[in-house]
């Protein structure tokens, strides 16, 4: 059943008819369950009704008149209609894709290009150039040193510690 609800959906944001009537004929010739629910050729000839059946169409006209009048009444209630809400869905669909595209243009433009890293995994030699540390000592004992730098920055930060 779950799959009929979103058959439904996707019929409401699909923008052609074509592609509507596509949708559905693909469905209904692939899902059992759906083709359970339609009715067969003899059963739906029960329902048409033949004018020589309805005899006096005098008081036929004002009775759909009058169950037309009941559906606008009951349909006023609510505040938007079924197309109108699949006019809403579509356009909200619609500016979700415009700002992910937007925001995978603006991410693919604006992005820095990263420095490229040694293939050893330590630093690169234009690192190891620019700093260098003879010895530390720490309470005249020799200390245990961490040299770092953060990406896409300009700073080196030297950690010591006491090795224990």
């Amino acid at each position: 059943m779950g799959h009929s609800i979103l058959i439904d959906f996707i019929y409401r944001i699909l923008p052609f008819r074509a592609w509507k009537g596509r949708l559905l004929r693909n469905h209904m010739e692939s899902c059992p369950g759906c083709r359970k629910r339609l009715v067969s050729r003899e059963e739906a000839r029960l329902l048409l009704v033949q004018v020589d059946d309805v005899g006096d169409l005098d008081r036929f006209w004002p009775s759909i008149k009058e169950k037309l009048g009941e559906k606008t009444r009951k349909g006023e209630k609510s505040s938007f209609s079924k197309p109108a809400m699949a006019k809403i869905w579509r356009l909200a669909v619609a500016a979700v894709t415009v700002l992910l595209i937007a925001a995978a243009v603006n991410f693919w433009l604006f992005r820095k290009p990263r420095p490229e890293k040694s293939l050893q995994g330590g630093p690169s030699p234009a690192e190891t150039e620019q700093v260098q540390i003879h010895y530390v000592k720490i309470d005249n004992e020799p200390a245990q040193t961490f040299i770092f730098q953060p990406r896409d920055s300009n700073i080196i930060i030297v950690w010591a510690g006491k090795n224990i």
